[in-house]
């Protein structure tokens, strides 16, 4: 079927790119408060993401200009996936900075959109219809946006580690804050404007306005309160943390920051959102046993049972361990929270529970239709089984889907690990995973 926007789709998708760029700008202009959380946030992990998303918004760029010129069907598929995949890349990136960082609602709108819009281009080019006018006029608009967004990020990175504060001056210089404001207020109607599609496939943006699960029914707590929590969380005094402007998002949060730590407590049940502690971390002197039974004691201290540790990495004196839920011996990947354990004292350094606090929730989980012999039936036969166990994995459009993961090693390069997770009721093969050995552990791509 073919897939082309309306005239005023077109114009409301433009004014959503324009909308974007005038984000870029509105961000880099915030005031010296502001700068001040810039310099707690974005500690050497977060600076790699932003590098991370930065390099994604350029490939993105380069491909959309690329597709262009593609003078093939097969060529423009081939650079289509490749801009569906970079989006996931560079949302993966932006999902490990915190809130308040940046626009993440309406970045991560917008890879989600430029992401889906190529394969829905794809899929019209291999049914034989040819792209309208329309068509391209749109895709070179997300390639446009994606070079904004790219060089606002990229700046962020510069000024950050240059040490350079960010300042209204210039902008209220030139007269450009009515400009940025009209820009956010434009941004807000075109966004409101789009439709809501509630299913796995193109455009499928619902997630972002949503309700987290855990804080959807929790009674709110005051800002004195959420401080309190804030201290216990930080181990730290009341008096040396300062409230922050808080973070408006679809998890609406108080912000308290000392010297080196910004923390987040929901406002909604009063939940430790995340933690981050950009201190200098000193000689290493935590064995990597110590590191798990660290992050399982805080885990412990904050109510939280049945995690299970997965995969980890270590970098920077840190080692941050990923831990998801666990129910009845199934392994709920959405439900994820990720801690990282200084490794000269074993403080926590930091903490990232909105995966968590998005999504757990008890599981109506019927037992499998399939049996382990009948999914193993579905991996591909270049693989060899070496253990299995059941999984919820969250799908492209972020909806859920019952699994059996297998572990396994390809038979033509043993050293080669790989995770395979089919479809416990039908068999379909959802999701393939390399696992990457590194010097500071396993990573997966």
């Amino acid at each position: 079927m073919g897939f082309s926007f309306t005239r005023r789709g077109l114009i409301r998708f433009l004014t959503f790119s324009l909308a974007a760029v005038l984000v870029a700008v509105g961000i880099a202009i915030q005031s010296r408060a502001e700068a001040r959380q810039w310099r707690i946030l974005l500690s050497n992990q977060y600076a790699r993401s932003l590098g991370e998303l930065s390099a994604g918004l350029t490939n993105i760029a380069a491909d959309l200009e690329k597709s262009q010129y593609a003078g093939t069907p097969a060529q423009f598929v081939h650079l289509s996936a490749r801009v569906w995949r970079e989006s996931g890349g560079a949302k993966e990136a932006l999902g490990n900075l915190p809130m308040g960082t940046l626009p993440l609602d309406t970045a991560y709108r917008f890879l989600s959109q430029a992401g889906d819009y190529s394969m829905a281009l794809s899929k019209k080019v291999l049914s034989g219809t040819p792209l309208t006018e329309e068509d391209r006029q749109n895709e070179k608009a997300i390639q446009q946006a994606a070079v904004s967004l790219r060089d606002y990020v990229d700046d962020a990175v510069w000024k950050y580690r240059s040490g350079r504060l960010l300042s209204l001056a210039r902008m209220e210089a030139d007269g450009g804050a009515a400009a940025v404001q009209a820009g956010f207020e434009n941004l807000e109607e075109t966004i409101t404007s789009y439709p809501t599609l509630i299913y796995d496939g193109p455009f499928s943006d619902h997630l972002l306005d949503r309700t987290p699960v855990m804080t959807a029914n929790a009674s709110p707590v005051s800002p004195a309160h959420a401080k309190a929590l804030a201290s216990i969380a930080a181990g730290l005094p009341p008096e040396n943390l300062t409230q922050q402007d808080d973070e408006n998002s679809a998890m609406p949060s108080y912000v308290f920051a000392s010297n080196t730590t910004c923390i987040g407590i929901s406002k909604a049940g009063g939940y430790l959102t995340y933690l981050i502690n950009s201190r200098p971390i000193g000689e290493i002197r935590l064995s990597q046993q110590a590191v798990f039974s660290r992050a399982e004691q805080f885990l412990k201290e904050a109510g939280l049972e049945n995690m299970r540790a997965s995969y980890y990495e270590t970098a920077d004196g840190i080692c941050t361990v990923n831990y998801a839920a666990s129910q009845d011996g199934i392994l709920l990947y959405p439900d994820l929270i990720k801690i990282g354990i200084a490794l000269d004292n074993g403080a926590v350094v930091f903490y990232d529970a909105r995966g968590y606090l998005m999504n757990h929730q008890p599981r109506e989980l019927a037992p499998p239709l399939l049996t382990s012999q009948e999914a193993a039936a579905s991996v591909s036969p270049f693989l060899e089984i070496s253990s299995w166990r059941l999984a919820v994995i969250p799908t492209p459009g972020k909806n859920e889907v019952f699994t059996y993961e297998f572990s396994a090693v390809s038979k033509d390069n043993p050293q080669q690990q790989v995770l395979v997770y089919i479809n416990a009721a039908t068999g379909e093969e959802e999701n393939i995973l390399l696992l990457v050995p590194t010097p500071g552990g396993t990573l997966t791509k």
